[in-house]
């Protein structure tokens, strides 16, 4: 008490310990994110654990989570345990119950009605009959027996499947041969197309988005929250969480790209991906520009006041693109038509694909040539890791 403890916290600790160096280091808790000293009031025990941290960071930390992240990010920062992913419903079930609880201790009560209402999309997203609208933000359990949804709130009819409107048309026709016939008959269908050439569609929620090119490739639907990359739709995961690999817990946040995802080529030469093209007869537009013409490109751009549309601007190389915006052009058909591109892999390339898909390494001692080394690396590829 005379070190201007606590009455109540001096006594409990004094029960507690045998000599005052003993109950110091009771009361003076460092938290481990921080590295402050705190009393042992002020510090917060994750739930599956032996990990803590002061309620300041514990505040911080589980608010950003809960505002710009999945709920199943809302695990111990250290260890990131429990793994959700892995868990069956009963143990995340029992898990949040004890979260939700622990939260609503010291969060902002905005901040924990928002955690409490993403746990209830959570647990109905558990139910494979649940469906996100295609117009509007509502959600609903629907009959897995309906080909044709109708939202409550906005009244919309989808199809349970391709997730377009609903028309008489599709009545005893396939999804396929509904969208052949939306493509020659529907006089509204430019948004359609517009989301076939720049847009980008979950592979979870199959929701559908128009996408800003030129951006970040990792995504977060604003739908089920599933983060997937836009060259590839291949889910990204933190590293602890991926099964694929040791080599995954090395990457942090990360995806499985297929080889021939933008993820590859975004750095790769135009006229190299121009010739991969042609080596497949593959028809693109190939357009060369005179200076001084402009991008045109749509693009979205932060700013104080928040997210606005602008244009690319970037000087322009072929077809009314800049080299940017041509690239992710190429990538976009080189991925749509399944081309293989071993042929424009260099051996850094080659050995991130096989470190990512767990493989070893060749050997490669020191006077190694070169060609000896990347035909190496090719065979492995060739032979253990399939395209797709």
């Amino acid at each position: 008490m005379e070190l201007e403890f606590e009455r109540e916290l001096s006594l409990s600790t004094a029960k507690e310990c045998s000599s005052l160096p003993a109950a110091l280091a009771l009361l003076q808790q460092e938290c481990q994110l921080c590295a402050e000293k705190y009393t042992m009031k002020q510090m917060i025990s994750m739930l599956e654990c032996e990990h803590f941290c002061c309620l300041g960071c514990a505040t911080h930390y589980f608010t950003l989570q809960i505002t710009e992240r999945n709920i199943n990010d809302c695990v111990c920062p250290f260890c990131k345990q429990p793994n959700l992913d892995s868990c069956d419903g009963d143990q995340a079930l029992n898990y949040f119950s004890n979260l939700d609880i622990q939260l609503k201790g010291f969060l902002e009560p905005a901040v924990h009605e928002l955690f409490q209402r993403k746990l209830r999309d959570r647990t109905l997203m558990q139910d494979p009959n649940f469906k996100w609208c295609a117009k509007c933000s509502s959600g609903f359990i629907a009959n897995p027996r309906q080909r044709r949804l109708v939202c409550p709130d906005c009244r919309s009819m989808t199809c349970a499947s391709c997730r377009r409107p609903w028309e008489k048309q599709h009545e005893g026709v396939s999804c396929a041969d509904y969208a052949a016939w939306l493509e020659k008959n529907d006089p509204e269908n430019q948004i359609d197309q517009h989301l076939a050439e720049h847009g980008v569609t979950c592979p979870k929620c199959m929701a559908r988005y128009s996408l800003s090119r030129g951006g970040c490739m990792h995504l977060t639907c604003p739908h089920c929250k599933h983060e997937f990359c836009s060259g590839c739709a291949n889910p990204f995961l933190m590293g602890t969480k991926c099964t694929v690999s040791e080599y995954c817990a090395k990457l942090g946040l990360h995806a499985h790209h297929p080889r021939n995802c933008l993820f590859y080529l975004r750095d790769k030469e135009p006229q190299l991906l121009q010739k991969l093209l042609d080596d497949n007869n593959v028809e693109y537009k190939k357009i060369y520009q005179k200076r001084g013409t402009r991008c045109t490109m749509q693009l979205q751009r932060e700013t104080p006041d928040g997210m606005i549309d602008v244009t690319c601007s970037q000087p322009v190389i072929f077809s009314g693109l800049c080299r940017r915006h041509y690239i992710e052009y190429i990538s976009r058909l080189v991925r749509k038509l399944k081309i293989e591109t071993l042929g424009i892999l260099t051996s850094e390339d080659l050995e991130t694909v096989i470190k990512r898909a767990g493989k070893n390494l060749p050997p490669n001692p020191y006077g190694t040539p070169k060609l000896h080394y990347l035909n190496a690396l090719l065979e492995i590829v060739k032979e253990e890791i399939p395209l797709e």
